[in-house]
């Protein structure tokens, strides 16, 4: 069994209740649950399906039940594929909410229900991503993305600047362009607020280099936020094409010619930039 934020809002599905069900159809035999919480049924890759997967090949299961179809995976192939497999290793498989049965009828039906399902998920995700994107045409950030620097203002959907956070960027980019002794480098700035006692936005006492460069090439800080920039697949996370980013304005903490002057430091490793800074 499976439960996302998005299932449980809603068709209110939650764990408690789904094991409840799938107990009363299993009737007194013994049971072994297996539930995944708050994960994408769209992967397989999941542990308590790949812990109940394992003891299927070692002969421990003979019958699994769900409260439906998508709580095995919300693709079709996904189901398919472990329909499949269950079959070959003897298990029977049995849902709540309707029979499922070995017949050429019963495998069209199976079959319609997931790619029901499967429609079902990619129409809520659409009108998801395009509720997204209207929202920030109109100048909203959608949730707090934990940018260095800045507060996320929950009812006007902003950034807002958080003054000590903000000294801290301004030093970094002031320390990259013109580094004291003992802050070299992006490690060398790393080390340095780490000696500080500054946390990151998150609270980790340490500061990583990757850490550091991430701040030094976001444009946030020069008021270019931009949301849609991401994508993430199956696959991966992907860049969109720029064309497909969407630019909300927010407010600056860095000039743009000391961050243009960082950038191309940046991109020519430890080449000397000479800059007059405003802070």
């Amino acid at each position: 069994m499976r439960v996302s934020t998005e299932d449980q809002a809603r068709r209110g599905y939650s764990i408690p209740a789904q094991i409840r069900e799938c107990r009363a159809l299993a009737g007194k035999n013994q049971a072994i649950i297996f539930a995944d919480e708050g994960l994408s049924g769209d992967s397989l890759d999941r542990p308590a399906l790949t812990e109940m997967r394992r003891r299927i090949r070692a002969g421990e299961i003979k019958e699994v039940i769900c409260l439906d179809p998508d709580r095995l995976s919300r693709r079709l192939l996904n189901q398919l594929l472990l329909t499949d497999e269950f079959e070959r290793y003897g298990v029977e498989l049995r849902f709540v909410n309707g029979d499922y049965s070995k017949t050429p009828e019963g495998t069209l039906f199976y079959a319609l229900r997931g790619a029901i399902s499967e429609f079902e998920k990619a129409k809520i995700t659409e009108r998801m991503c395009r509720g997204r994107r209207e929202k920030a045409k109109q100048g909203k950030i959608l949730r707090d993305f934990h940018v260095y620097g800045y507060d996320y203002d929950r009812e006007r959907a902003a950034l807002v600047v958080n003054q000590a956070e903000a000294q801290v960027v301004r030093d970094i980019f002031r320390w990259f362009l013109d580094p004291p002794k003992d802050a070299v480098g992006l490690s060398g700035i790393a080390r340095l607020v780490t000696e500080r006692g500054i946390p990151t936005k998150r609270g980790a006492p340490r500061w990583h280099r990757q850490v550091v460069r991430q701040i030094l090439s976001n444009p946030t800080y020069i008021g270019q936020f931009y949301h849609n920039k991401w994508s993430v697949t199956p696959q991966g996370i992907r860049l969109r094409p720029r064309e497909e980013w969407i630019l909300v304005a927010c407010p600056a903490i860095i000039d743009h010619t000391t961050f243009e002057a960082v950038q191309t430091r940046l991109e020519k490793g430890h080449a000397r930039v000479s800059v007059k800074l405003r802070f």
